[in-house]
């Protein structure tokens, strides 16, 4: 009769061993699969579209719905990498050197990487021009790329470690290549 409590704690303790991946499952991390060929759009809507879009070119790749937010930034990973599009929104017209120089400090800012070399153009599937370079930081290595369309910008920053990022590196490059503005 004395081992009852023994045994009680033992069956809790199965339980929660059990049980809590199974619940972690259920609930989600927050970020949600996507499909290949996703076109996913970002920025404030206007006429039922969102003026900044891109395509995500395989599987693999998540949108963490809960650091996204439809208005300004989207954030998607894949086995490590983080890839951020995000809306620049300036008072005035911009060009994409402004708007590349205006990253690198906010990078800097940041700490935990940096802007490396001078950035060099970079054309889209749909003609848009902007600049893009590396990026470095402590154990992690990626891309950052910016682009201007008179009143609206946009920024694609992708760092992870670097044998993950190498091998995604080609997917990094489609999604940038992929990336719209409509007009503002």
């Amino acid at each position: 009769m004395r081992w009852w409590g023994t045994g009680l704690v033992a069956l809790v303790l199965l339980v929660l061993a059990a049980g809590l991946p199974l619940l972690d499952r259920a609930l989600g991390s927050g970020a949600r699969p996507l499909a290949a060929g996703t076109v996913l759009s970002v920025g404030a809507e206007r006429d039922g579209v969102r003026p900044v879009a891109f395509t995500v070119p395989s599987a693999g790749w998540a949108l963490d719905e809960a650091q996204s937010s439809l208005t300004s930034n989207i954030e998607l990973s894949n086995s490590g990498v983080g890839l951020y599009v995000r809306v620049v929104v300036p008072l005035a017209p911009l060009d994409a050197r402004e708007l590349w120089d205006g990253l690198g400090r906010i990078v800097a800012a940041g700490g935990r990487s940096r802007l490396r070399a001078q950035p060099v153009p970079i054309t889209t599937a749909h003609g848009l021009t902007g600049l893009t370079g590396r990026l470095a930081g402590r154990e992690r290595v990626g891309m950052a790329t910016v682009f201007a369309a008179g009143t609206l910008g946009a920024t694609v920053t992708a760092s992870g470690p670097p044998g993950a990022y190498r091998r995604l590196a080609a997917d990094v490059e489609a999604i940038v290549r992929s990336v719209r503005i409509s007009a503002s």
